[in-house]
């Protein structure tokens, strides 16, 4: 249950590579690099949009991107996103699941599921099913 704000982590899919008509849903697995951007800069920047000042980014999400031109887009949910560990740079944690956003390709950063923030209900269902795992 790492703090990932900042990191550079990996978005993937097999969704458009444009937002609107003009985009194409993708016969080869893509993926972009994307940084996690802290909950109050998201929250910020989604409340800049047609959200309004009034939206609350809810603790079960995560943001990553932001950046023009790198970006998960319509047909990605469900995607993973994942991030380098701190313990060790060579093994990739599962941080989100691509949720959604506004547009695609914007500085708005997109939205997923923060994974940690449900780590106790997904071992709760694993050991409910006897798996018990010692980490991932």
């Amino acid at each position: 249950n790492e703090n990932m704000d900042g990191r550079n982590c990996v978005a993937s899919g097999w969704g458009k590579n444009l937002f609107g008509k003009e985009g194409k849903y993708q016969v080869i697995l893509k993926r972009v690099d994307v940084p996690i951007v802290p909950r109050r800069s998201c929250q910020d920047a989604l409340r800049a949009t047609r959200l309004g000042q009034r939206f609350r980014l809810h603790e079960s999400f995560i943001c990553a991107g932001g950046q023009s031109g790198k970006d998960t887009c319509k047909g990605d949910g469900g995607s993973p996103l994942v991030c380098p560990s701190m313990n060790n740079p060579n093994v990739y944690v599962q941080a989100g699941i691509v949720a959604w956003g506004i547009d695609c390709g914007t500085e708005t950063p997109g939205v997923y599921v923060n994974v940690p923030h449900f780590i106790d209900w997904i071992n709760n269902k694993l050991q409910a099913q006897g798996i018990f795992l010692d980490s991932y």
